[in-house]
């Protein structure tokens, strides 16, 4: 069975069983910068690219305060840089939340304009419930995804940014690699 690990290597013996976080209602998100679930845990290099590395249950709402009636998990997956390299990016999964248990549900991937030099208007952030985000255009573009949902389609937001650290991105292959990843 293969776990999603690309060599045997000591360190890095969780590849294949990603850690979980549940769902922590009425906690203010921290912005990205500050948040240990965006560091890539030891070994993640040695992970096939699309290995999701870890996960969580967030809640989101319309401009950080309108709680929304879906099931939203983020994932910090491994994928590869326009050189080769592998790097950890974040994508929010979102997912209606009446649907028929067995249904197929197919999937959008939504790309938000980000132009800034905040890790608070990363989709990651800005979509969540609770956040503090003026100015982030992901917030207004939460009515576009929740179109989509509403047609009974998942949605994948991954935040186009640069891996280590903050700051604007313009759409380069990195950009376009690593968003075509987020929905493997």
């Amino acid at each position: 069975m293969d776990l999603g690990s690309a060599a045997p290597v000591t360190g890095a013996e969780w590849i294949g069983q990603p850690q979980h976080e549940e769902l922590q209602r009425g906690a203010r998100p921290q912005l990205p910068a500050d948040d240990p679930f965006y560091d890539p845990p030891a070994g993640f290099q040695h992970a096939n690219p699309g290995t999701v590395l870890r996960g969580r249950d967030v809640e989101l709402a319309f401009l950080g305060l309108i709680p929304q009636r879906i099931t939203a998990t983020q994932l910090l997956y491994r994928t590869t840089d326009m050189h080769g390299n592998p790097e950890a990016a974040a994508t929010t999964v979102i997912v209606p939340a009446e649907r028929a248990p067995k249904a197929v549900t197919p999937v959008v991937s939504y790309q938000c304009a980000i132009d800034a030099v905040s890790s608070r208007c990363f989709p990651s952030y800005a979509l969540r419930r609770r956040a503090v985000a003026p100015g982030a255009v992901a917030q207004f573009e939460f009515l576009l995804i929740a179109a989509v949902l509403a047609e009974g389609w998942a949605v994948s937001v991954p935040d186009t940014r640069d891996a280590p650290g903050c700051g604007a991105r313009r759409m380069s292959p990195v950009t376009t690699f690593s968003t075509a990843c987020a929905p493997r």
